[in-house]
């Protein structure tokens, strides 16, 4: 019960990996605001939760508006009071993944979500401990893909780059008030997320994570050969979030496996 009547937001709440660390921090006695665009899926993941016994809220909410931010905040806090952890998880990549094919306007999108909306979220959170006088911690989420460049998922990737970087600067910001700030960088693990890469290379849905395993496996790139578990990715999140890792500021944790490169 390391979140006992902790107040925690995560971001991209619904789904994959997301919705893995909402139910971890709900089970360890954390009240949880799922926060997330679709309504059916955000609802959903709450009712998973309460039906378990956990404490936990839907607030609809897009990360690149503002205003559906402040909303989050002010919704959130309503229920379960000030902030403790703040987890941006939220993400979207790119259907057209060359940097050659991809359109400005959907490069646009992707920071827009990806940078931005960790970049608005996680300000806000911030703020927010701070007014209440908390030390606590927030958590982004990134990608192995931002270690090195890619052929494929340009605008993921560097927009998942920026928010490493971001978190590093925030730390510096925040150490003075006693608020932590780290990253999680996930290797290889079967979410949503690669819907629309599997529709590029014209693959079976559900099929890509198994053969990127493969391949990273046969050319020695993976060390543990199996995608990862939302769930372990989760463990991740929790501990950086605990008092656990209460000396532990502007790192990146990578979680993929001993993964060191990608295609």
């Amino acid at each position: 019960m390391r979140f006992k009547n902790s107040h925690i937001i995560v971001t991209g709440g619904a789904t994959g990996i997301g919705k893995a660390v909402a139910h971890l921090f709900a089970a360890e006695g954390g009240k949880v605001v799922v926060a997330g665009r679709n309504r059916v899926n955000g609802e959903s993941a709450v009712n998973e939760i309460t039906e378990k016994g956990g404490v936990a809220l839907y607030v609809q909410t897009d990360v690149s508006k503002e205003k559906d931010i402040e909303n989050l905040i002010s919704e959130a806090t309503k229920a379960f009071g000030p902030l403790h952890v703040a987890v941006s998880n939220a993400g979207i990549t790119e259907s057209a993944s060359s940097a050659l094919d991809i359109s400005s306007q959907e490069w646009d999108q992707v920071y827009a979500v990806n940078t931005k909306g960790s970049f608005l979220f996680c300000r806000a959170s911030a703020k927010n401990m701070m007014e209440n006088d908390i030390k606590g911690a927030i958590v982004t989420l990134s990608t192995l893909m931002a270690r090195g460049g890619k052929g494929m998922s340009g605008a993921y990737a560097s927009s998942k780059a920026a928010v490493i970087m971001f978190t590093k600067t925030l730390a510096k910001s925040l150490a003075s008030s006693g608020i932590r700030v780290n990253c999680v960088s996930p290797g290889i693990v079967a979410t949503d997320i690669y819907n629309k890469v599997e529709r590029e290379m014209m693959m079976e849905k559900g099929t890509f994570a198994d053969w990127l395993v493969e391949e990273s496996v046969n050319t020695g790139q993976l060390l543990l050969p199996r995608a990862g578990r939302p769930e372990e990715i989760a463990d991740a999140v929790a501990f950086l979030a605990s008092d656990a890792a209460s000396y532990i500021t502007a790192q990146n944790l990578s979680v993929d496996g001993g993964m060191d490169w990608c295609w």
